[in-house]
């Protein structure tokens, strides 16, 4: 991994720590009014309660919230969709009261801003102009020899694509790039920067020099191409070391927190991408 270069200034960028949606339940007035609208829009005969039909959009919705591919893509995600409309129900009841969807929205959402307060999400808006800077300052070639000397050995000499390749592979946001194994970013940022590289098809042996060089100008093309099309990305900045893993197994309440809160507290997350 490139050696972390925090100096560099993040031009957009937002941490999701769930502060806010802790401010929008904690204020009563405020959710009721929430509440209300809701359960408004989701009770389509206007009976005073939601029927397990009725109450489909609004799991679908926490569905999306929690990063989940929709309805019937897989079983284990139809799992969770299935214990989120348990949570309302309580696996028994055909409807559902204003004041039970209240009850069980807000422990969802309480949960959400938990995961979210022990593990923040950092919104990024990606649009060249920290790769740019990067790349011309006075941390690059440091940082590039670096990884130059991590990709390349004695005995196995690759061609200066695959280096630069490999090169991009080990550069994060800190640097200004997006995660490139994902595919979006491959097909529409890197590929087409390898394409108009003049050096496309160089197969010599790579030095440090022309490594340093010919990296800078790929590294050009990849920076204009995110300043044609930005990319989100939203990652985490914890460490992973199974500790929170041994906490929520030891804690039987937080154990059954987990199924609101799995999409914000899984590795996964930093390598989730979107166009902007």
């Amino acid at each position: 991994m490139a050696t972390n270069t925090s100096s560099l200034k993040k031009k957009s960028e937002q941490v999701l720590d769930g502060s806010d949606i802790m401010e929008l339940v904690e204020n009563q007035e405020v959710f009721t009014s929430f509440v209300d609208h809701k359960f408004k829009e989701l009770d389509k005969d206007s009976d005073g309660h939601l029927s397990v039909k009725e109450l489909q959009p609004a799991v679908a919705d926490i569905g999306a919230a929690l990063g989940l591919p929709a309805q019937g893509s897989s079983p284990d995600s139809d799992h969770i969709y299935s214990e989120v409309l348990n949570e309302f129900t309580q696996g028994k009841q055909e409807k559902v009261s204003k004041t039970e969807f209240k009850e069980v929205l807000s422990d969802i959402l309480l949960g959400m801003a938990a995961g979210l307060k022990r593990d923040p999400i950092v919104i990024l808006r990606i649009d060249g102009e920290d790769l740019l800077e990067f790349i011309n300052g006075p941390s690059y070639e440091v940082e590039m020899l670096s990884v130059f000397s991590q990709i390349v050995s004695d005995d196995a000499v690759l061609p200066m694509r695959d280096c630069i390749v490999k090169a991009l592979e080990k550069l994060t946001v800190d640097q200004g790039m997006p995660p490139s194994p994902d595919s979006w970013v491959t097909s529409n940022i890197i590929e087409p920067a390898l394409q108009l590289w003049e050096g496309n098809n160089q197969e010599n042996l790579v030095s440090q020099e022309t490594f340093l060089e010919e990296f800078k100008k790929v590294a050009e093309r990849v920076a204009q191409n995110l300043k044609e099309q930005p990319v989100i990305v939203a990652h985490s900045e914890n460490t992973f070391d199974g500790s929170g893993i041994k906490r929520l197994l030891s804690n039987k309440f937080e154990l059954d927190k987990v199924i609101y809160v799995k999409a914000y507290e899984r590795i996964t997350i930093l390598s989730c991408c979107y166009r902007f």
